[in-house]
Parts: structure tokens; sequence; C-alpha cells
């Protein structure tokens, strides 16, 4: 409920009340039993303070894996997105035998464009996501970022 909390951040997630929010931490922990992954919280090192969500989600509709992020906004700038978003796709690439991961942005969502390249990820293809025009970024397996 806190990733909702600022008009910045409801561009770019939706703002869930209470049951909803409990719906979507059901939801993620049915994937982690299914699947072996899933999102999670990222927490700051030092003060264990709540700063977002990352991790893997298979989307069935598109048959791939994303790797994703999405940080309070006073968290935005400090590097937490690039470090979380690398830690996942090491994390995926080692565990899982998926032949590429992908990161499904909003095109306005410059900060998020950012990380992703930084993390290797290229534009493939436009799409829609919950209604929403995105730009699907993938990393290959074998790409050098990925390794």
């Amino acid at each position: 409920m806190a990733l909702g909390s600022d008009p910045d951040e409801t561009r770019i997630v939706i703002n869930l009340d209470h049951p909803s929010a409990e719906e979507r931490i059901c939801l993620a922990q049915r994937e982690w039993s299914q699947r072996g992954y899933g999102m999670m919280a990222i927490l700051e090192r030092d003060g264990r303070r709540f700063l977002g969500r990352g991790g893997l989600k298979y989307w069935t509709r598109f048959g791939e894996t994303e790797v994703g992020w999405v940080l309070r906004r006073d968290a935005w700038g400090h590097g937490y997105a690039t470090e979380a978003g690398r830690a996942c796709v090491e994390w995926g690439f080692a565990n899982f035998t998926l032949p590429y991961l992908t990161a499904m942005i909003q095109p306005a969502n410059q900060r998020s464009i950012r990380v992703a390249e930084r993390l290797g990820l290229a534009p493939l293809r436009r799409d829609v996501l919950d209604g929403d025009p995105v730009i699907v970024y993938a990393l290959e397996r074998t790409s050098p970022a990925a390794e």
C-alpha cells in the first residue's frame, strides 16, 4: 500500500487498498510455490526500511518471465532499483532455465528505462500490459550483461 501513496508513483503503480494489497501478497506467495520465484520486498540494508518490491514474475499471457522493480518515491535515485534488478537477473539466470528476461516499461517511465539499460536489457517490442502500452525490454541468457 505504501507504493501507491505518492501521486508520482501512481502513474506507474496502482494504488491498492488493504484487501487488494493482501490479495497481491497471496498471489506472490502462490507464484513462489508454483515457480520457485516471484516478487519480494526490497529493504534498506541498514535500517531494514521497506523501499519497494522487485523480483521475477512469470506472465502466462506472454509466456515470459519479467524482472521487475518498483520503489517508493523517497528511494528513487539511490541505485536501489539497479542493485535489486541486477541481483534478480543474476539469480534468475543462475537458478532457472530462462532463455531471456524481460522488463515491461511504460514509455514515459524514463527512470525505469535507464535502469533496464544499465542492466543490459534492450528494446524487444511494444506491447500492452493491463491496458497500458509498454516497451518490452529483454536480456538473453547468452548476453555478456547476463553473465
